[in-house]
């Protein structure tokens, strides 16, 4: 929730939710407000339109995809497609809060991998984790909240090893951010994989679409995919969402202005807090996370003084990790003199 404004003094800097800093082309929003028009009826359920075109982009076929309220509507479904009380599920830590939360609402235990030094997910310990009772693999690239993006050798071998008995939900919330700084594609890699796999991605983040909520997921098979289907709350994606999802995906140049002033900034993060003695983490996502020399959570309580609000998390034997969302530039002025000024007090 982005909190209130305080005026011009202080206005806010919400640095916190890995939001665009920017809205959608001025196309998406025309085409929602056309949508908006026909309100009074029940949207499409299975985003025909919108899959057919996510189909041609991907090379997926059309009844392989599924959508949801976002991609976590699909974290949660494969928690119950795939869990039942006393199974296990792998998932990497510090992760994405809702994986943990996915797998415990469904009675399973959830296995927590720690993440390598550098913040990517660590492969080799997740495969290690797999036991008979495990029934579902989390993996994101790059992965939330360090930033982390898998290299092919690291997705080869988790297809390679990871046991056919066994759901991959290889999560790619980030994943334009990712092949933007050269990460590979995963799709061919993942389809070399004889057990189950989805691979999600979202509309929230570098489309600038977080308040339509707006995922999808491309399966191995029609059969996984039908699993997805069936237990789908109806209309979860509205009939807005659907029609500025599928607007959005041919404003290719607003989405590469997006992704190109991501890397800048970025960049112009992580040099202004090295300077001031963090230690950044390699990052491709639209967010930088840095090990603090101070408890994270106090600078993070004085930067919210501020009025900027950034993302405290612990990290093992150090004071802590703040993550930071690549906002505007005049954000990135603004959070860099801010945090100057916290760390001399």
């Amino acid at each position: 929730m982005t909190p209130p404004d305080l005026g011009e003094a202080l206005p806010v800097r919400s640095l916190h939710l890995n939001e665009s800093p920017f809205p959608p082309a001025p196309a998406v929003v025309e085409a929602m407000q056309r949508a908006a028009a026909g309100l009074n009826r029940y949207p499409d359920h299975d985003g025909r339109d919108l899959i057919a075109q996510l189909a041609r982009r991907t090379g997926a076929p059309a009844d392989h995809i599924v959508i949801g309220s976002g991609s976590n509507e699909l974290l949660y479904a494969s928690a119950d497609i795939s869990l039942d009380q006393g199974d296990e599920a792998v998932a990497p830590v510090p992760g994405f809060p809702t994986y943990a939360k996915t797998i415990t609402m469904r009675g399973a235990t959830h296995v927590g991998v720690a993440v390598r030094a550098d913040g990517v997910v660590d492969i080799e310990a997740t495969l290690k984790a797999v036991t008979p009772k495990t029934r579902l693999v989390f993996v994101a690239s790059p992965h939330n909240p360090t930033g982390g993006l898998l290299g092919v050798p690291e997705i080869e071998q988790l297809v390679r090893e990871l046991p056919d008995h066994v759901l991959l939900h290889f999560d790619e919330a980030y994943y334009e951010f990712g092949r933007h700084a050269d990460g590979p594609e995963s799709l061919p890699l993942l389809a070399r994989r004889r057990g189950p796999w989805i691979a999600t991605r979202s509309f929230s983040k570098a489309y600038g679409l977080a308040g339509a909520r707006v995922g999808y997921g491309i399966t191995n098979s029609r059969e996984l995919a039908d699993a997805y289907r069936k237990i789908r709350i109806n209309f979860s994606v509205n009939a807005v969402a659907l029609a500025a999802a599928r607007a959005a995906l041919d404003q290719t140049s607003h989405l590469a202005e997006l992704l190109d002033h991501t890397a800048t900034e970025r960049v112009r993060l992580a040099e202004g807090l090295t300077v001031l003695g963090f230690q950044p983490l390699p990052s491709a996502a639209n967010f930088v996370t840095v090990v603090t020399p101070r408890p994270a959570a106090a600078i993070a309580q004085q930067l919210r003084a501020k009025n900027i609000f950034v993302l405290p998390f612990p990290w093992p034997q150090t004071p802590g990790a703040l993550r930071i969302t690549v906002g505007t530039r005049q954000d990135t002025d603004a959070f860099l003199a801010a945090i100057r000024d916290v760390m001399v007090a």
